[in-house]
Formats: C-alpha cells, sequence, structure tokens
C-alpha cells in the first residue's frame, strides 16, 4: 500500500445538494457500479438485508445497499453520499446489537462484504485482511500455514468493526488487543483520497484508529501482525450456580496471576434458562495442551456440570463460543468496567441476576453475561505496541470488564428490559465510585446505544480524536452523513432520549 493519494473523483457526474436526495445517490450507484448496486425487491438486497446478527438491524430498511469490491469504489462511494447529501452506514461482519449500529433507514448501507481478501506476506510476518472477512474465514486460512492472528474469539464476529473497537482474543495476555497488532490501515477519507496509516505514514491517524471506530475513514484492508500456530487447548466448562462463590474467587485470583502465564484465557459466562441460573466458562490456552494449564487449576478443581476442554484448534473454539450467541434474537449489550475486585464482581453478579430475575417470566426473554479481565499483560502490550487511543496507558492493575448481553424475541419487551439493564448498570457503577473502583472505561465493542465510549477514553485522549478526525476528515462526512456507529458527539442514543 502507497501513502500516495489517489482518487476517482471523473468517474462521478458532477452535482452538489444542499439537502439529502437518497434516489439520486442509488441511481448514481447502479448507474457506474450496477453489479454492486442492490435495490430493493431483488434477493440479493433481500439476503444482504437480513444478514445480521441481530433482528433489531435486519429490520431496518436501507434505500439501497452498495457492496463495493475495491476500495476505488468506496471512494467513488463516499464522493457520490456527500454530492446528494445521503446518509450511509458501514457494515463489516453486521455483529452489532442496536438499530443502525451497522445500517441505516432509507440511506446507503456499504456494505464490504465483498472486501474479503486474506494475503499472507512472503515471510509469513504478516496478513493482510479485508474488512469483509469473518474471523472464522480467517483462521481457516491460516491455520494450514502454522499462522494466527490477534482475532475475535466469535466466528461470526466481523473483521472491520472488532479491529476498529480494539478486539479481544484468547491471545491478549501475551500479545496485546487485535488493534495494537495492527501495522497498518488501508483506509479511504471522506475526500475519496486513500490513504496508508502506520507508524510511520499518517501516524497520527495510525494511532486514533486503533480503537477509535469509523469516525475518520472507512478502512479497506488491515495489516496485522502473524504469529506462529500448532495448536490450542479450550472449551466451554459449565458450573453450577452453588458453586458461585468458590468460582469467582478463582476467578480473581487467575486475573492478578495472570503474568505467570499470560497464554492463558478465562471468561465466565452466566445465563438462565427459565429462571435457572447456571455458569458457562470459556477456558483456553494458546498452546495445543493435554491438560489444563496450571493458572486455571483452580478453576478445574470445582466440579463441573459439563466440560468440553481439550486440545482443539482456534476455528473450532471460535465454532463453540458463536454457537452460544446464535442469530435471530434482539439484543442489547452494555460495558462497565471496575478495578479488579472480589466484592466488586460478587456485588455485580447478584445486582445482575436480581434485576434480570424480576423479568424472567417473559417469553422469550434469555439473560446472560460475560465477565473478563483486561490483564496486565494486555495493558503492557498497549504501551509496548505504538500506542491505542483506549485511555488505559497509565494503568497498569488489572481490572474487570463486564458485558450483560440480553436477547429477547418479543419487540414490545425493549423498553422495559433496556430500562431494566440501564438501572442495573447504574447500580454497579455508584457502588464501584462508593468504594473507589471505578474507571471511565467503556468497551467499544460491548456498549449500548445510551453509553458514550469515546468519551470514556479520557479527556486527553477525547481530544486527541477530535483533532484527528477534523484534520482527515475537514467537513464532518462522518460525524454527519454517516449514521452508524459511535461518533464525536455522544451517545447514538442521548439521555433525554432513552427508552
Amino acid at each position: 500500500m502507497s501513502n500516495q493519494a489517489k482518487s476517482v473523483n471523473g468517474d462521478v457526474p458532477l452535482y452538489s445538494s444542499s439537502t439529502p436526495d437518497v434516489p439520486l445517490a442509488c441511481e448514481l450507484l447502479r448507474s457506474i457500479r450496477p453489479a454492486q448496486s442492490l435495490s430493493p425487491g431483488s434477493t440479493a438486497y433481500s439476503l444482504a438485508r437480513h444478514g445480521f446478527w441481530s433482528t433489531t438491524q435486519s429490520e431496518i430498511q436501507p434505500a439501497c445497499i452498495f457492496q463495493p469490491e475495491s476500495a476505488a469504489d468506496v471512494s467513488l462511494a463516499l464522493i457520490i453520499l456527500q454530492q446528494t447529501r445521503c446518509p450511509f452506514a458501514v457494515k463489516s461482519g453486521g455483529h452489532g446489537r442496536y438499530a443502525g449500529e451497522s445500517t441505516v433507514e432509507n440511506g446507503v448501507l456499504i456494505d464490504l462484504v465483498r472486501l474479503d481478501q486474506i494475503t499472507i506476506a512472503e515471510d509469513s510476518e504478516t496478513v493482510v485482511l479485508g474488512p469483509g472477512n469473518r474471523w472464522l474465514s480467517v483462521y481457516a486460512a491460516l491455520e494450514p500455514m502454522g499462522l494466527v492472528v490477534v482475532g475475535g474469539r466469535d466466528a461470526d464476529v466481523g473483521v472491520g468493526g472488532f479491529l476498529l473497537g480494539g478486539g479481544i482474543s484468547f491471545l491478549s495476555s501475551a500479545h496485546g488487543w487485535a488493534s495494537d497488532n495492527i501495522e497498518a490501515f488501508e483506509v479511504v477519507l471522506s475526500n475519496g483520497t486513500i490513504r496508508t496509516a502506520s507508524a510511520t505514514d499518517n501516524p497520527d491517524l495510525y494511532r486514533a484508529l486503533r480503537g477509535g471506530g469509523g469516525n475518520f475513514g472507512i478502512v479497506t484492508a488491515f495489516t496485522l501482525k502473524a504469529y506462529p500456530y500448532n495448536g490450542m487447548w479450550g472449551g466451554m466448562r459449565a458450573n453450577s450456580w452453588e458453586d458461585t462463590k468458590e468460582l469467582l474467587a478463582a476467578f480473581v485470583e487467575y486475573g492478578h496471576n495472570s503474568p505467570q502465564d499470560p497464554r492463558t484465557s478465562l471468561v465466565l459466562n452466566h445465563s438462565a434458562v427459565q429462571g435457572q441460573w447456571t455458569w458457562y466458562n470459556d477456558l483456553e490456552h494458546c498452546d495445543p495442551m493435554d491438560e489444563a494449564p496450571e493458572l486455571l487449576k483452580r478453576v478445574m478443581r470445582i466440579p463441573p456440570l459439563l466440560d468440553e476442554t481439550k486440545r482443539t484448534s482456534l476455528s473450532a473454539l471460535s465454532l463453540g463460543l458463536a454457537s452460544h450467541s446464535a442469530r435471530g434474537f434482539r439484543n442489547s449489550y452494555w460495558a462497565l468496567c471496575t478495578k479488579l475486585d472480589l466484592y466488586m464482581l460478587e456485588f455485580y453478579v447478584d445486582v445482575f441476576v436480581a434485576e434480570c430475575s424480576k423479568l424472567n417470566p417473559l417469553e422469550g426473554f434469555d439473560p446472560a453475561g460475560d465477565i473478563q479481565v483486561i490483564t496486565s499483560g494486555m495493558l503492557s502490550a498497549m504501551k509496548n505496541k505504538g500506542g491505542n487511543i483506549l485511555g488505559l496507558q497509565n494503568t497498569t492493575e488489572p481490572l474487570l470488564l463486564f458485558n450483560p448481553a440480553l436477547r429477547w424475541t418479543n419487540p414490545a419487551h425493549d423498553t422495559e428490559i433496556k430500562e431494566m439493564m440501564h438501572r442495573a448498570m447504574k447500580m454497579v457503577e455508584a457502588e464501584a465510585m462508593r468504594r473507589g473502583l471505578q474507571t471511565d472505561f467503556l468497551y467499544m465493542n460491548y456498549a449500548s446505544e445510551y453509553q458514550d465510549p469515546l468519551k470514556g477514553y479520557g479527556a486527553e485522549q477525547f481530544k486527541f480524536i477530535e483533532e484527528v478526525a477534523s484534520r482527515y476528515d475537514p467537513n464532518g462526512v462522518f460525524q454527519t452523513l454517516r449514521t452508524s456507529g459511535f461518533k464525536l458527539r455522544g451517545a447514538p442514543i442521548s439521555e433525554d432520549r432513552k427508552f
């Protein structure tokens, strides 16, 4: 990739509008790239429109869908969208939770599904990925070559949004978050130019893209550091709710001792089926072991209801996680982060279970959540690999990361479920603040539409994001015409419009 700016302005008829002209935008795209433009009523449009993980996204109807096959196609689309003042959204894998996170009502959806290149460098040191890939296709291509990248844990998650939001991986304690392992971005700016962002080319943009979301341009290729790979150990292990106290204590111990074996990963998952709460936990090690690593032995001593841990592959592990987050539901995710503390962990679990249990009689309501540690190894890698924009650069002690993940089927329950979760999160936030355990950080890839992860990075980081966005998108295209994702103005749904 070259830092030389390129443009396709000559392909676009001269036209400018001060008011949105959505029909004209769709017509221009159809006339110039007919094979890549999908219109309502066609089978291809229907498949693309419903190709989202959450039904809250599939219910939205774009005026048309454009599927670029190159960075030049993305450049063309951005110029047309600006000339027609047409609102647009950008979709990678479509695993967003809330309505409009990666789609748009009566605008143009830029669906990056055809940008699915996977190119391994000759020296096997790096891999170039298109944002249209999902992680299963990436691992399936790399594993036979004895390679792996720091990528998603769920097979069905798309590459683009995951990487731009930070990205936590099974490999993260050893190598950092996924964004810390991106060596270069190919990004199309709002004026149609195609740039490289790396440690040496546009380094300010490079840093901002490592966790700053889609506020600067549309990324059409990611160059990731590759690592040797020869298999994994791990899987799901279920535990009785009666073992909660010991499990939480073992989890906190793991969090503090993680530096002893940074190739180990542990995530606690709790969910209720017909009011019965159970732990479904994910245990992994980045080597093909025959038994559990020493760091997880305390967890392994708790008698399981089910134990699927074994020597396995990254592809198989990612498929296992995807099977527990099926498509076809309405979904709401939330993010919360505190200092690693056993009392805080127990308090969160008690509040979450108590509040969700009030709604358990609702038909089709399936409350669940993940609890993770942002380990000291992850934090060290953030500093040692060029820096990101997440605002954790001065944090050295491990943190707790909570991810309530609710799903249900009936849209009539949307309001009461989200109100319940908002209330529960405020209770936990207040207790963390009372005990001096609060942090401002919100993980973008888990945040709800009522949260503002960019502000959670801290005032200094947010100011830097604003400056970079102004420098590379001076007309604010990605703050005004782009409707999807988290933007500088605050939460997608403001306080006065909640629920």
